[in-house]
């Protein structure tokens, strides 16, 4: 099983278009697949004072203890949103920070040379990333593409997850935009995911 958490509260434009692309594939390949749509399901991202592990805290909600059941239970993963104000929406950015906990996605050990070098538990996990943004592709060029770095050391390689991200550039107006370049890297995207 496949699980693709979409963040986009709109149900048309660059996301949505994408989340189509992606779940027409995973049929037309004959595999299964779960979404997990955040805004549709009313995730609540705020991280609780009893979920906050550098504190000594460890409380996961039933809620998020299923999320981490369905992310066991997955082969591979599938992030679809948008790039605002230079990072991911705060609702997935909340799921981030409740689902991928310590003792579930990684553990600190204190033996290590250095302590804040985790053990990964997710390792045998994939994950793709199909992010959007209003900025041209040189803007991002420029600054090394935080997103790509973040996403691929910080975040899901701070778990194990081999990943890889699939920006679209410059994706203002669905309209104005060529729909075959959606779909290319759409297309890219899943070719890699899926192998």
């Amino acid at each position: 099983m496949i699980l693709v958490v979409y963040a986009h509260p709109g149900t048309e434009g660059f996301n949505s278009r994408i989340l189509d692309r992606v779940t027409n594939t995973l049929k037309s390949k004959q595999r299964e697949y779960e979404v997990l749509d955040l805004y549709e399901s009313g995730y609540d991202p705020v991280l609780k004072q009893e979920e906050l592990y550098t504190a000594g805290n460890k409380k996961v909600s039933p809620r998020n203890s299923e999320f981490q059941n369905r992310i066991e239970q997955a082969s591979g993963m599938i992030f679809i949103y948008p790039i605002w104000w230079g990072g991911m929406p705060a609702i997935l950015k909340g799921f981030i920070d409740r689902v991928f906990t310590p003792g579930f996605a990684f553990k600190y050990r204190k033996d290590k040379f250095i302590s804040s070098i985790p053990d990964k538990y997710l390792t045998d996990k994939k994950v793709a990333c199909f992010v959007t943004s209003g900025g041209p592709a040189f803007f991002y060029a420029l600054l090394l593409n935080p997103i790509k770095i973040i996403n691929k050391y910080f975040i899901f390689g701070f778990f194990g997850a081999k990943s890889k991200t699939f920006q679209l550039y410059s994706a203002k107006k669905l309209e104005d935009f060529d729909a075959g370049k959606i779909d290319k890297k759409v297309e890219k995207g899943m070719k890699w995911f899926l192998k």
